[in-house]
């Protein structure tokens, strides 16, 4: 018979779930932050926050006095994957507007961290870093001096035995030297007792778990942690309507705007056409107009056409004339000459010219 009471943390309604691995844990969370009341919480990779937040909550929600750490580069890892500033941005826009005043994220390596936790003052530790098996025995060593005489140690991922992850090997190590129990939902969490002033309800689950009969406590968790993750896939399917329906209203936007860009071309198309009817009107035109002026270009040829024969047959004229009156007066002289001689007098007239043969000659 399991001794074990239920508690309404157990039905935290988590107010932010980012997507994680650990959400199945936050009811379990919940739970543990009632039963041991830590002075200090800290975490050593946080990622995008949900453990993190979780724990926030449950403190805020409880109205304890515990402070809460995330320690993390917010760079990634081989396990978690990389990522960019837009992580670190959001969950540190989120812890400052909802929880300030009892948390503190602290951007730094974990080795770096370890100056400013005084020896003896954690009561909380969650380690989810690097998930090999020398990342997290160096961060258990390095911190266990830390922990409060209280101290209790979270570790993720203790099912997960692929891609290099070494927790497993670690917990099968480590849980053999302190009181310890695993849920297995979840990918997986070790809670090791280091600390000699245990909780009482957590030394309870610890002997139940070296019995080997956690499997209901195993099994309640894992229910209640299944309806988070729901909540998850909820809040991500709504996410995902809001963003259809906005992409809905932008492409409809879009549209409109489109056929507000057919009118005003359908508009400019009808102006360009009353355009060219202009222009054929006017090309029509000037066409009359060339052809009038070509024909009065073609009755000027031909009147210069004419006056140019007629020139050329007075020049003609002219000269046959004058080659007729120089033949003619040949002939006269030929007869008249032999008969004047002597008569100088009279030579003199008759060989003076006519003013008719000066009109004509123009001599």
């Amino acid at each position: 018979m399991i001794d074990f009471t239920l508690s309404p943390s157990m039905l935290i309604a988590p107010r932010s779930v980012p997507f994680s691995a650990w959400l199945g844990h936050i009811p379990f969370a919940s739970w543990l932050v009632e039963q041991l009341r830590p002075q200090s919480i800290v975490e050593l990779g946080t990622h995008r926050g949900a453990s993190f937040l979780a724990f926030c909550q449950a403190v805020q929600e409880q109205e304890l006095t515990s402070r809460v750490f995330a320690v993390d580069s917010w760079e990634g890892d081989e396990h978690a994957g990389f990522y960019g500033e837009d992580i670190y941005n959001e969950l540190r826009d989120y812890q400052q507007r909802n929880y300030a005043s009892i948390s503190e994220m602290l951007r730094m390596r974990f080795n770096e961290a370890l100056e400013y936790f005084t020896d003896g003052s954690i009561d909380l530790l969650h380690i989810d870093g690097l998930h090999t098996y020398e990342a997290v025995r160096e961060d258990f060593e390095s911190w266990l001096p830390k922990l409060s005489s209280r101290g209790v140690v979270l570790f993720h991922d203790t099912c997960v035995r692929e891609r290099g992850f070494g927790v497993w090997q670690y917990w099968a190590e480590i849980s053999q030297q302190y009181p310890a129990f695993e849920l297995t939902h979840t990918h997986g969490l070790g809670v090791l007792l280091v600390g000699k002033e245990r909780s009482p309800a957590l030394s309870a689950l610890a002997d139940v778990a070296a019995a080997g009969g956690l499997a209901l406590i195993n099994r309640l968790f894992d229910v209640l942690g299944r309806n988070v993750k729901n909540l998850e896939e909820l809040e991500r399917v709504y996410a995902g309507l809001a963003d259809a329906r906005g992409e809905v209203v932008r492409v409809s936007q879009q549209e409109q705007a489109q056929q507000q860009h057919a009118q005003q071309v359908e508009q400019q198309v009808q102006q360009l056409q009353q355009q060219v009817q202009q222009l054929q009107q006017q090309a029509q035109q000037m066409e009359l107009q060339v052809q009038q002026k070509q024909g009065y270009v073609e009755q000027l040829e031909r009147q210069v056409q004419q006056l140019s024969q007629g020139s050329v047959l007075s020049a003609e004229l002219r000269r046959a004339i004058v080659e007729e009156q120089a033949q003619a007066l040949s002939e006269v002289m030929s007869a008249v000459v032999p008969r004047l001689e002597g008569n100088v007098q009279k030579l003199d007239q008759l060989l003076r010219p006519r003013p008719w043969w000066r009109r004509l000659t123009g001599h």
